[in-house]
């Protein structure tokens, strides 16, 4: 499903220096690739088998999903295949044994080690990511027979012992044996968002003393009469224009802190550059999620939405310290520890997500209503305590309210407006 080449792009260091090669068996995979090939980004060798000889072999499938199927004792759909099967799912009058591969087609093979040799050269950095069901114990052997490990420079993988090969567990163990005395193997499994090095990977560059808690929820400055405005920039480009040049303009300085969605910084790399020269870039994550669905994800899928974006701003020479989720829960506390990430929760973020914002009570209102409104609220969660207060650019009322916030904040309130570290130091 193009798991490894999604995952490869997102996090690996420099992935776009990389020229991808990615081998498919299963043709009915093709769509998972389509935006790749578009873009350029990989080449897809569709449907294509690796091994350890040129030939034309007929490849085990799964078939499609239908109600109460299940799959190898689980109730999953692999979409996957193999190039090797036991007798039961060899059969063509059942439905592929215990994991469904009852699709049964004829697609070429290659010899993955001359490929190897023929396509790259000693001097470039080549990594191997091998996930072939049983396979890689003939490549590996022909590998090694045949000096390819000259080739490579890092090798990524699983071994699948219990595919039926037709070498004994002996000959299995010895061609691992003879693996890692040419080269460590380092998993990787893209299906479960798992790569061994994943964290050494992304260097960790935050100086210890950078203001806010590491491990904690930063949600106050430390000072009640100081307050720091900080803007969650969505996906629509045009809003969050509209918010931050409006905040800009204003007659007194803002320092503002913009959290960004790794995505928006992949789309528009100049605007981030340009951002960055007068305000400091946070992150949110890789994308938006409907409310309430980003933290309830597994903690790999947020792990990779986390250092996903980190990369993004990595790539524009930008460093991201500070991390303000969708949400935050244990595991989003925990990823955000384990980069040395500060993490925010706002004082008050505008809209705040409470009953009030109703169409009876705010939204029937004219503009001119409503920025009354909207000011009452921030000021009273603020009043007291100042703090971090955010506006979401993608409500259209946080650029309708934005000068007449400044105005109330640096004429009527009694609040010293201040950067975020300055607000966590």
């Amino acid at each position: 499903m193009a798991s490894s080449v999604t995952m490869f792009r997102e996090v690996y260091p420099n992935a776009s220096e990389f020229e991808i090669h990615s081998f498919e068996i299963d043709d009915k995979l093709r769509p998972y690739f389509a935006s790749y090939i578009s873009q350029g980004i990989v080449n897809a060798h569709i449907p294509v088998g690796v091994g350890d000889t040129n030939s034309n072999m007929t490849v085990y499938l799964e078939g499609a999903w239908y109600p109460g199927k299940i799959n190898n004792n689980r109730d999953m759909q692999w979409g996957g295949g193999s190039l090797f099967a036991f007798t039961n799912e060899k059969k063509t009058n059942n439905k592929g044994g215990l994991r469904h591969l009852n699709r049964h087609v004829t697609v070429p093979v290659i010899d993955l080690s001359q490929w190897i040799q023929n396509n790259t050269r000693q001097e470039d950095y080549v990594i191997l990511k091998l996930d072939v069901e049983g396979a890689e114990y003939g490549i590996l052997k022909k590998m090694i027979t045949d000096n390819t490990f000259a080739w490579i420079d890092k090798y990524y993988g699983e071994y699948h012992p219990w595919q039926p090969t037709g070498l004994t567990s002996d000959e299995k163990k010895n061609i691992v044996n003879g693996t890692s005395k040419q080269m460590a193997i380092l998993n990787w499994a893209a299906e479960t968002k798992t790569i061994a090095d994943l964290i050494t990977l992304q260097s960790n560059e935050i100086p210890a003393d950078t203001p806010g808690a590491v491990g904690k929820i930063n949600s106050r400055c430390h000072n009640a009469s100081q307050l720091s405005i900080v803007v969650e920039v969505g996906m629509d480009r045009k809003n969050a224009l509209l918010l931050i040049d409006a905040v800009k303009a204003h007659a007194h300085d803002v320092p503002l802190t913009l959290f960004l969605y790794g995505n928006f910084v992949e789309q528009h790399p100049e605007l981030v550059l340009n951002w960055s020269k007068h305000s400091e870039i946070g992150i949110r994550g890789s994308n938006p999620m409907p409310d309430g669905l980003w933290e309830r994800q597994n903690p790999s899928n947020l792990r990779l939405s986390v250092i996903s974006t980190v990369a993004r701003l990595r790539e524009l020479g930008l460093l991201g310290i500070y991390f303000l989720p969708l949400g935050i829960n244990e595991n989003v506390i925990n990823i955000a520890k384990e980069n040395s990430l500060r993490l925010i929760n706002s004082t008050i973020t505008f809209p705040p997500i409470a009953d009030y914002f109703t169409y009876d009570k705010y939204f029937k209102y004219r503009d001119v209503e409503r920025i009354p409104k909207a000011l009452k609220i921030i000021h009273t969660a603020l009043e007291n305590t100042g703090g971090i207060l955010s506006l979401d650019s993608d409500f259209p009322d946080s650029y309708l309210i934005s000068a007449f916030l400044l105005d109330y904040v640096f004429e009527t309130s009694n609040f010293e407006i201040v950067s975020l570290r300055d607000c966590l130091r």
